[in-house]
């Protein structure tokens, strides 16, 4: 009974052992037909120089110029301070003369449409102020000799756009004579939370989103638009719930890491996961799986040697994408350990049976 128990618990530890467990891939391999996709690329020089930009596009948005001024455009809800100079019944017709420009000024309709004495009523919206003022002017010569008349808006009121979520007061602004791009409306609110992404803020724009290279408009490293804003924009900002690269396998920490403005390569994320366990971990067998946009593609799988000098240098020039997931496999040594320690309550199990059956 005694040779027979050891004889089977030798035959299960040559098996076992025999097929440690861990995650073997090999580099040009490509997944089976009846699981995802997937496609191993080795990391190389040629593979770095390659990297596409993580550039979002901005096709169709126009740039904030500071430098380029357009009239600004009436519009409803807006107020109007108009002034006939030398003729106060018409600037201020109900003789107040505490009035504030607000309170003593013309309000434009919801339908675009304001009134004015001796004017009538005109559709104002639409219009620049100076092409108000045109039309007063060229009205009221009919009962005013020459009238000098002047014309500002006293109150914004009908540009808005809606700025939410990781900003410290969520809520409107107003445009006004001054352009606004994403970075003026953000600062107008207050700024970003601690909890916002600092890679991207989403424009919606009418039925369409687009996607703002936030990392690159606050650090200022690679050349990104601030788009103009118009009325009705949304301006939001996520949170870094979608920045994070997942760290797992054989390290001191396996946590995600949050990426930052700046890019993040997979020396960094590494480095701030405690870097490889020194016991266990098979530098010469580090994974990068990434997911492509196109869920059509296949998913791609990075695999680098670390163990080298060339391929540290590269690890520190691969940059790493939201949602990667890093896995640093374990040594076979560490892998036949872990089979070994799950064994031994059953290797003394099997011989405390063979010591009572002698």
């Amino acid at each position: 009974m005694r040779g027979f128990t050891s004889s089977c618990l030798l035959a299960t530890l040559l098996w076992v052992t025999g097929c440690v467990p861990g995650l073997r891939i090999n580099v040009n391999e490509s997944g089976f037909s009846n699981s995802p996709p997937y496609e191993v690329l080795e990391i190389t020089p040629t593979l770095i120089a390659e990297q596409p930009s993580s550039h979002p596009s901005t096709e169709g948005l126009v740039p904030l110029d500071l430098h380029n001024l357009n009239e600004y455009i009436v519009g409803s809800g807006d107020i109007l301070q108009i002034v006939v100079w030398d003729h106060l019944e018409l600037t201020n017709p109900f003789g107040a003369t505490t009035r504030d420009p607000i309170s003593a000024g013309q309000l434009v309709a919801a339908d675009g449409t304001l009134h004015f004495p001796y004017v009538g009523v005109f559709k104002a919206g639409g219009m620049t102020v100076r092409q108000v003022r045109e039309y007063i002017s060229d009205r009221l010569s009919v009962v005013v000799n020459k009238p000098q008349v002047d014309v500002r808006v006293a109150s914004f009121r009908s540009g808005r756009i809606q700025v939410t979520g990781e900003v410290k007061n969520p809520g409107v602004v107003t445009l006004d004579d001054t352009p606004k791009g994403v970075i003026e409306a953000l600062n107008e609110r207050g700024g970003l939370n601690t909890t916002a992404s600092r890679r991207i803020a989403i424009l919606i724009r009418g039925d369409t989103s687009y996607e703002i290279d936030l990392a690159s408009l606050l650090s200022g490293n690679s050349p990104a638009i601030n788009p103009q804003l118009n009325a009705g924009d949304i301006v939001h900002v996520p949170d870094t719930g979608n920045d994070q690269v997942f760290v797992l396998g054989e390290l001191a920490k396996q946590a995600p890491v949050v990426m930052g403005q700046q890019r993040m390569s997979l020396t960094e994320a590494l480095t701030k996961s405690g870097g490889l366990d020194r016991l266990t971990a098979n530098d010469s067998g580090v994974l990068i799986f990434r997911r492509q946009p196109n869920p059509q593609k296949p998913a791609l799988i990075y695999a680098l040697d670390m163990s080298t000098p060339s391929g540290m240098l590269l690890a520190g020039e691969f940059n790493l994408q939201p949602r990667d997931v890093v896995y640093v496999k374990a040594t076979a040594f560490a892998q036949y350990n872990s089979v070994i320690n799950q064994l031994l309550p059953t290797i003394s199990a099997v011989f405390q049976i063979d010591r009572l059956t002698q």
